[in-house]
């Protein structure tokens, strides 16, 4: 259910772990990005995003906002979208400490059938330095889609095919997140943004955790940080992680979700230093913060768009 998220996060945090140890510097790997993706404008900014949402009316819905959200996401045909990832990290190793405070933010505009995608993508990692990137995607004549990216330095482009849009897609991004509706307990009504929203949370078990980090893959990325590791034990531990999603009262669009990965990513940081034995011998990594947050909005009128001639160039 939240694969392209977990697979988001793990990423993250193996970039800038190696960052964070003096590792070279390397291109953002956004084969994991969605929905992260991931990656809009909501018309409020980072802070007001992951801040507290103000307490609205306990008013009652006369269906359930959350099975409509999900039919209304299905006839949806564009929508802008912003993902938030926002992670710390604290390395320690010979009598030496490194903290990193990084802030990656995905501003998407998604338009569906056929597929044609727009991210700005910059993630801030402080006194390390950041890095802004550009991704297009669009359909090519003969069925195929062509996707662009810019570095910050040079276009390129490849031709792939349309599965392999998945995980730079909004809509999917945030259905895949709220996945089975049954499983979600509502919390009442809040504000987000200045929209009164129906709230709700669902906790993921230690067990279905482990089960969906291995199952997105992002481990096997490890291997290029010279790292050989026993991947199932990486996962012991991790604990129960709850998810929260917030659904328009009038609408019934989904309008953000929201995971805190704080203490699950921390015990996994650990849990790689002691898999790494002498390796690893006087290091402690720990994850202070890791959350990532992804507000939606624009539906059905998202801003158009054409590829830039100099990506195509």
């Amino acid at each position: 259910m939240k694969k392209k998220v977990l697979a988001l996060m793990l990423t993250g945090v193996l970039t800038l772990s190696a960052t964070a140890c003096g590792g070279k510097e390397k291109d953002v790997d956004t084969s994991t990005s969605t929905n992260t993706t991931t990656p809009t404008e909501v018309q409020a900014n980072t802070d007001d995003t992951a801040a507290p949402t103000e307490q609205a009316s306990e008013a009652q819905p006369e269906v359930d906002p959350l099975e409509e959200a999900v039919k209304n996401m299905e006839s949806v045909t564009n929508l802008e979208a912003q993902m938030v990832m926002d992670m710390d990290m604290v390395i320690s190793a010979q009598g030496q400490e490194q903290s990193v405070e990084s802030s990656t933010i995905m501003d998407m505009v998604c338009f569906n059938d056929p597929m044609k995608i727009k991210i700005d993508m910059n993630m801030d990692m402080g006194a390390q330095g950041s890095a802004n990137m550009q991704i297009y995607a669009e359909p090519a004549e003969d069925g195929s889609y062509m996707i662009y990216q810019f570095d910050g330095q040079n276009w390129s482009s490849n031709t792939v095919a349309e599965s392999a849009l998945a995980d730079y897609d909004a809509r999917g991004s945030m259905m895949d997140f709220i996945g089975d509706t049954s499983v979600y307990t509502q919390e009442g009504t809040e504000q987000v943004d200045g929209t009164d929203a129906y709230k709700y949370s669902y906790t993921l078990t230690e067990e279905e955790l482990k089960e969906q980090m291995l199952a997105s893959g992002a481990l096997d990325s490890v291997s290029q940080l010279g790292m050989d590791i026993n991947q199932e034990g990486m996962f012991d531990g991790l604990g129960d992680v709850t998810t929260y999603v917030w659904i328009d009262a009038e609408s019934y669009y989904p309008l953000k979700y929201e995971m805190d990965m704080t203490t699950a990513m921390d015990t996994m940081m650990k849990n790689m230093v002691e898999a790494l034995g002498e390796q690893a011998q006087g290091m402690t990594m720990s994850v202070p913060q890791m959350k990532v947050v992804m507000t939606c909005s624009n539906f059905n009128s998202a801003t158009d768009f054409t590829v830039p001639d100099e990506a195509k160039n």
